[in-house]
């Protein structure tokens, strides 16, 4: 497959692996096709990323849109909203941003150094971000509302930062995956089996966000030997 051209094998171990294990796991557990699919693109879109394909941005509208739907059908109102109003434009913005900044070394992304003073500014935005979101979502009466307000400012840090194109992006990837967990895995305990795939879609995605930032760093460094 052309679009597999410059992946290594335990790139593809990891693609082929994931979706395998996802696709079993919602027959198993008799998940709908919808929450399999959500699964399946978050993880398609978490390895597009981590090699830096400009492909990944397009995937992240796809996620953001089947997320949305089945944060819905979960009483997850404020992620719905949040995904919807920000994170849907900000994926467009990132296709553009990333289409204008791609390394021909590297056939990736041009990686970025983001300066202190900008982590400053946007540290204090977080905290005033972080606010309005909690009481955007209590008003939407969202289930479980502080994991779903931390869920969405990780979310908002990590695509703000792939805009930015900064290996960082990453790391606030994998404390989403984290919170993620909790989130789904709260209704899965409650017996929501067929929500199985969407606690393991974040459990494989920090492996992957893992390798992204691990790939991101060795291609910063070939970018700019």
């Amino acid at each position: 497959m052309k679009l597999l051209k410059d992946w290594s094998n335990f790139e593809k171990m990891l693609l082929f692996g994931s979706i395998i294990i996802v696709s079993i796991v919602g027959i198993a557990f008799k998940s709908d096709v919808l929450t399999v699919s959500c699964s399946i693109v978050g993880i398609i879109t978490a390895l597009l990323l981590a090699k830096g394909k400009n492909l990944g941005q397009v995937f992240g509208l796809l996620i953001t849109i089947l997320y949305s739907i089945v944060s819905y059908k979960n009483k997850y109102y404020g992620e719905v909203l949040i995904y919807a109003l920000l994170m849907l434009p900000m994926y467009v913005i990132g296709i553009f941003t990333w289409i204008n900044h791609k390394s021909e070394k590297t056939d990736s992304v041009e990686i970025n150094s983001i300066k202190k003073k900008e982590w400053i500014i946007v540290s204090v935005i977080s905290i005033g971000v972080f606010i309005g979101i909690y009481y955007l979502l209590k008003a939407f009466n969202t289930n479980e509302l502080i994991v779903s307000t931390l869920s969405v400012l990780a979310s908002l840090f990590a695509v703000y930062l792939q805009i930015r194109r900064s290996k960082y992006s990453f790391g606030f990837y994998l404390i989403n995956d984290i919170i993620l967990m909790f989130l789904w895995g709260i209704p899965v305990l409650h017996g929501s089996y067929i929500l199985v795939p969407m606690l393991l879609n974040p459990t494989i995605n920090f492996i992957n966000d893992t390798y992204g930032f691990y790939n991101w760093k060795k291609t910063e460094k070939i970018q700019r030997s």
